[in-house]
């Protein structure tokens, strides 16, 4: 039996949704509110940010300002979120690390790239790092090179050696701490050296 569809009915299809206003209309209408107005929509817009996610002062001065509001309104959010506490560059960046740390294994060079990428300062990024020993490195490495040794399979010695060095540099390890973890790794395996 063929079924017609009633154009009236919606037969539980799930409904196109209006479409957004368009941004740049958006953006301009942000930029000509009046300063009173501007300064509680851009707080509104800065809560949703921080709502769905932490975030760095750059980041949210960022988006305050893609969205059309005037850089000195923009400015003075960030400037009161700070002063209230709902925005800390210092804590943001130690969370940003130990997470990245624990969960990608991230170290050195490639942590400093991802706090660069949050507009992070440079003295707070080094103290941000200063949680990591080299200790919590060595053993990230060596732990990072037994799992990227598990997936190698009929590969000689140098083509292990250079797979695993290459995964943990871009983790952000030092070449050094390269060759150690994967020499230790691939002491353990029976490999052919040529």
């Amino acid at each position: 039996m063929v079924k017609y569809l009633d154009p009236e009915s919606d037969f539980g299809l799930p409904r196109r949704r209006k479409k957004s206003p368009n941004l740049a209309a958006r953006r301009q209408k942000n930029a000509e509110l009046p300063r009173a107005e501007a300064l509680a929509a851009a707080r509104e817009a800065a809560l949703r940010v921080l709502d769905r996610t932490a975030a760095s002062s750059s980041q949210i001065h960022q988006k305050l300002t893609k969205a059309g509001f005037l850089p000195g309104i923009a400015d003075e959010i960030v400037t009161r979120f700070v002063e209230v506490g709902l925005l800390d560059d210092r804590e943001y960046a130690a969370m940003l690390v130990r997470t990245r740390f624990q969960e990608r294994g991230l170290v050195g060079r490639a942590l400093v790239q991802e706090l660069n990428r949050k507009g992070i300062d440079p003295r707070l990024q080094a103290e941000a790092l200063a949680q990591i020993t080299p200790e919590q490195e060595a053993q990230s490495a060596r732990m990072l090179a037994e799992k990227k040794a598990r997936s190698l399979h009929n590969v000689s010695y140098p083509q292990a050696m250079r797979r695993i060095g290459a995964f943990l540099a871009r983790k952000g390890y030092s070449p050094s701490q390269c060759r150690q973890a994967t020499r230790e790794v691939l002491a353990d395996r029976d490999f052919e050296t040529e």
